[in-house]
């Protein structure tokens, strides 16, 4: 029996979104900087559609919620998210985030500690933020418009994947994130700064990283996540750079849903 699949373009201040599977156990689970939902697609075969229903969310200005305008704030994104999950009837889930929003995670689980089951942080930012130096600013900034830029910066992250790669995440870039609001993130990531709210928690973690990312290493996580979470715990994939969802889809489907059957009761 095919899996349910339905696209939900975004209404009013609910953000659009893909919801993938009908199972007992809800997971919402949101993208990164650089690209929207469909960075997730090619795992798709891989999930256990009968045990969980996915929801994949676009932040404002992502994919099916592209022109949706507002603050692209931490908060903002938090609230967007429970509001969305208020809509489908989640009173408890699941949440993962992947790079900019593994922070995100940081916040839902802060805000809502009673609503979040476990969270899965994949090569994510922290509640840190990520501090840069001008020079690395200017470069992050000059992506938002310079395709080369952009190219150099999927290349380096993923530990010099092929041209090929480079290009189509470069297309899905530039047809799925409005130009507004790329700064306006980018101002988020490096200036976000709520370490002090989320010390402590007791949520369940999976921290996932790429050996192959040169930036988001396992030393980060054990000096964030790991150090501030108390049931936290560290995967790192192998062969895999920023994008282990893309790159090693079946691996990274069946680590994510290990730990998701661990803590779904």
């Amino acid at each position: 029996m095919k899996a349910a699949f339905d696209i939900h373009a975004s209404t009013g201040n609910l953000l659009g979104h893909v919801r993938y599977g009908d199972g007992p156990t809800h997971v919402l689970v949101m993208h990164d900087w650089l690209g929207d939902h469909t960075s997730f697609d090619t795992t798709l075969p891989w999930l256990d559609a009968h045990a969980f229903t996915y929801v994949f969310v676009d932040l404002r200005g992502y994919g099916h919620s592209i022109d949706m305008t507002g603050e692209f704030t931490v908060p903002e994104i938090a609230a967007d998210c429970l509001r969305l999950a208020d809509h489908l009837g989640w009173q408890r889930f699941h949440v993962i985030g992947h790079s900019m929003t593994g922070m995100v995670t940081q916040r839902l689980a802060a805000d809502a500690p009673s609503r979040i089951a476990s969270a899965i942080a994949v090569c994510p930012v922290s509640a840190a933020g990520n501090r840069l130096s001008p020079e690395a600013l200017a470069f992050f900034a000059s992506t938002t418009q310079d395709d080369d830029a952009l190219r150099r910066l999927f290349k380096f992250v993923t530990g010099g994947l092929s041209d090929t790669w480079a290009d189509r995440k470069v297309r899905q870039n530039r047809d799925s994130v409005a130009p507004a609001c790329r700064m306006k993130y980018l101002d988020m990531l490096v200036t976000a700064d709520f370490a002090d709210d989320v010390r402590g928690l007791e949520t369940p973690y999976l921290v996932m990283v790429g050996d192959k990312d040169p930036g988001l290493d396992a030393q980060a996580m054990e000096r964030t996540f790991l150090a501030w979470h108390p049931n936290a715990t560290l995967q790192v994939m192998p062969n895999c750079g920023h994008y282990p969802m893309q790159e090693c889809p079946p691996y990274f489907a069946s680590v994510v849903e290990t730990f998701l059957k661990r803590h779904a009761a």
